[in-house]
């Protein structure tokens, strides 16, 4: 960490009226690096928003005002204290909107004047003694056009909060717009409640494994320069400059195509170029990069506003000769490991690496790589009813590193970008570095060659089913899965009902939902049980686009899935929204809301089980004993059964019976509890879309036993709960399907009672129950 004093506060700067809380590692390290360059913006981060709609200067004052009062963050001065650097945050905190005018200018005069003006607070360093680190400028262009400059410091903000933060201003702008009052979602948990739990969490000893890996990694470590022009000055002054590729659409398709044949990410595939295409320069074999990532991995921390993100280095062996595949592999192992261990603080990482403080240079990294999918999170366009919002490129607000490299993805593709320090570096150096790292991008295939390479140190990972580090099938087993999608209605009209299953158990439900199509996308890998590496459910999800897009290239969507796959459901919608698809409705069959199981008291999860094995137990033996289940099903259900062999053991001896239906649902049981292990470790994103519910009639109920199965907190748009006959490995069945077809129907046409269709359990109706959102 820097070595600067921290001056104590006089007592009359300590007033009541506001909170104080511990400032967050990275928020200390911002302080002191501003503090040393008081005259330096490059800690600025200046964002440009083209909206349109009916736009008055006035709105558009009153929702930002809205959102300083909303977040914290936002209202956020800093004060040492005797106990350090500490948030102080302001009970109120007045906003005023700057305009400058466009709106008589000529089109060119009106673009000079919008670069002047952003350009000017880009560079304008914030005083460490602002009550906020916020500002901003509304540039109309005419009544429905205008750009909005938002300048923030990097001790308030990171690319994620921006997010929420343009998605607030849209919602709010058509809330005003339409006389109303913005009803936003609850601020569950504030950037300074993070820093308080982020202190604690530090001082647990919970990061003694991160340090033990950060520590090894940062063994013998060297800086890796690439070399200047000219000799770094001895003061820094952070004139830096932005040059920037677009890649054809060709390339970019072929670089995504290429990492996920490798198994990796674009992310991997993307710095794995830029190392290959400095190590020349650099004439070091061993080369290192930092890159910024979110914490966000709670769904807790998700809607925080502020800095939630942490600095990592990459370190990679790029010999003379060495192919861009297996570079890639290797990144890709390494960047598991950063994630893996991704909470302890870059602070501590420079000291492991014996950095000497030196406020001349970037700390530990002179260069640095970012990727970013979409500025917005949702894709380019933000939308409310008549007002829309995008993003245009940022503005340069000073070289933070000697060389930072990006690759922000664009509608026309991926678009490569390097902002220099202008002291060290030409552009025409700066330039030859861009086109060194297209020109080994362009040498990426589409079908690794090589195997992945271990991180050194480690022993090969096995890596099972074509499935790479990050989750992804290869293009053979892809295909192969492609020739097993079943189709039911097939030439009916409307949006197909994509369902993700184990088996084609969907004839029934076929019959019942009438004229239109069902897509059954197949799951289960082919072959016999096997062991699969751990894999982010985000990237199964992943996998499960990759089918439906070869099944259905364009939207709209309608998802479905039984039991973990309808889980998988969201967040394929997720994925599928973020690529600009519209989904029409996503619907659970007997879907836990992962999580919601997970969070609770260790006492109320053992009650849980208890509550449900004794309920279990004796109603499946009472199946089996009826003949309604095999006994081979009712003994499968339980691990230590299928460990041993039992069940499969007695069938060979003719002690029990089985039905061929029950033996492939048994089989494909090993998956699906490898799908509910991954699961364990995934929270899902809040969802604004359409929701459907078919609650089995196995589901107890009581505290423990969420009517929504735990999905309220998760969906803000409307979420439908009906109860169908039936258990859960029999919704399926005609009594089942007679309530989901009927429910369906009436739904996806729209008719009267959409929202009432009711659904008959036992010898009792229960109406469905409607849970209608106003959240965003």
């Amino acid at each position: 960490m820097n070595a600067i004093a921290l001056s104590i506060a006089p007592a009359v700067e300590i007033e009541a009226g506001y909170a104080l809380f511990p400032a967050s590692a990275c928020q200390v390290r911002f302080w002191q690096e501003q503090k040393a360059s008081p005259q330096a913006s490059a800690l600025n981060i200046a964002f440009r928003l083209q909206l349109s709609g009916p736009l008055k200067a006035a709105s558009i004052e009153q929702v930002l005002g809205e959102l300083v009062a909303r977040h914290e963050i936002l209202r956020t001065g800093f004060v040492v204290t005797g106990a350090g650097l500490r948030q102080q945050v302001w009970s109120r905190a007045p906003f005023r909107l700057d305009v400058v005018d466009l709106t008589g200018l000529e089109e060119k005069a009106g673009i000079a004047e919008a670069e002047r003006v952003g350009g000017q607070q880009a560079r304008t360093p914030f005083e460490l003694s602002s009550p906020s680190f916020f500002r901003a400028v509304w540039l109309p262009k005419s009544v429905t056009q205008g750009e909005l400059q938002l300048t923030f410091h990097s001790l308030v903000m990171d690319g994620w909060s921006f997010a929420i933060l343009v998605r607030e201003l849209v919602e709010g702008l058509a809330a005003v717009h339409a006389g109303l009052d913005p009803e936003f979602p609850e601020v569950d948990l504030h950037h300074g409640d993070y820093a308080l739990w982020k202190e604690e969490f530090h001082a647990s000893g919970a990061l003694d494994q991160a340090r033990a890996h950060w520590r090894q990694e940062l063994q013998d470590f060297s800086r890796f320069d690439v070399p200047g022009d000219r000799p770094r000055p001895q003061e820094r002054r952070f004139q830096g400059v932005i040059r920037s590729i677009l890649l054809p659409s060709a390339l970019s398709d072929r670089l995504i195509a290429a990492a996920k044949a490798q198994g990796v990410t674009p992310f991997s595939v993307a710095v794995a170029g830029l190392a290959m295409a400095l190590q020349p320069a650099a004439g070091q074999t061993r080369v290192a990069i930092g890159t910024q990532m979110s914490v966000r991995d709670q769904q807790e921390l998700e809607g925080v506003v502020g800095p939630l993100i942490n600095t990592v280095i990459l370190r990679l062996d790029v010999p003379e000769n060495s192919s861009i595949a297996a570079v890639t592999a290797q990144c890709g192992a390494k960047l598991s490991d950063a994630i893996e261990h991704l909470h302890l603080p870059f602070e501590e990482m420079i000291e492991m690496a014996g950095a000497v403080s030196d406020m001349d240079r970037p700390p530990l990294c002179s260069v640095n790589f970012a990727l970013q999918q979409s500025f917005v999170g949702l894709g380019d366009e933000v939308r409310r009813q008549d007002f829309a919002a995008t993003t245009s490129p940022s503005f340069n607000a000073g070289a933070l590193y000697d060389l930072s490299f990006f690759m922000v993805r664009r509608p026309e593709g991926w678009r490569i970008s390097c902002e220099g320090d202008t002291d060290l570096y030409d552009v025409e150096t700066i330039d030859g570095y861009l086109a060194k790292w297209r020109e080994m991008l362009e040498t990426v295939e589409i079908e690794a060659k090589l195997p992945l390479a271990p991180a050194p140190g480690k022993e090969t990972l096995t890596v099972a089913g074509g499935v790479g580090l990050s989750g992804f099938m290869s293009q053979a087993e892809l295909e192969a899965k492609a020739r097993n999608i079943v189709r039911f209605n097939e030439d009916a009209p409307g949006t197909p009902i994509i369902v993700l299953n184990n088996t084609a158990v969907l004839y029934e439900l076929a019959q019942q939902v009438g004229n239109r199509p069902i897509i059954d996308i197949p799951m289960i890998p082919e072959g016999e049980p096997r062991e699969f590496p751990q894999r982010a459910f985000q990237d199964v999800a992943a996998d499960a686009v990759r089918l439906i897009r070869l099944a259905r290239p364009k939207g709209p969507y309608i998802l479905m899935g039984l039991c973990v796959l309808g889980a998988m459901c969201l967040e394929v919608a997720h994925q599928l929204r973020r690529e600009g698809e519209t989904v029409e409705l996503v619907i659970f069959n007997d879907s836990w809301c992962p999580g919601y199981r997970e969070v609770m008291p260790w006492y109320d999860k053992q009650l849980r089980k208890l509550q449900v094995r004794a309920d279990n137990i004796p109603r499946d033996f009472r199946k089996a004993m009826r003949g309604e289940t095999s006994m081979v099903a009712f003994l499968n259900q339980y691990r230590i059964v299928r460990t041993l062999g039992i069940a499969k053991l007695a069938l060979k001896l003719g002690l029990i019976k089985g039905s061929a239906s029950e033996h492939l649902i048994a089989e494909n049981r090993w998956y699906i509890e490898y799908l509910l292990e991954q699961q364990t470790r995934y929270r899902p994103a809040l969802y604004d879309g359409e929701v459907q519910i078919f609650r089995s009639a196995q589901v107890l109920n009581g505290r423990l036993f969420a009517r929504d199965l735990g999905w309220g907190s998760v969906v803000t748009g409307k979420l439908v709960v009906t109860d169908v006959p039936g258990l859960h490995d029999q919704i399926f069945r005609p009594a089942g399907t007679a309530v989901i077809g009927k429910q369906l129907r009436v739904r996806l046409e729209g008719g009267v009672g959409a929202d009432r269709v009711e659904a008959g359990v036992g010898e009792q109706d229960a109406p469905a129950a409607v849970l209608s959102h106003a959240k965003a």
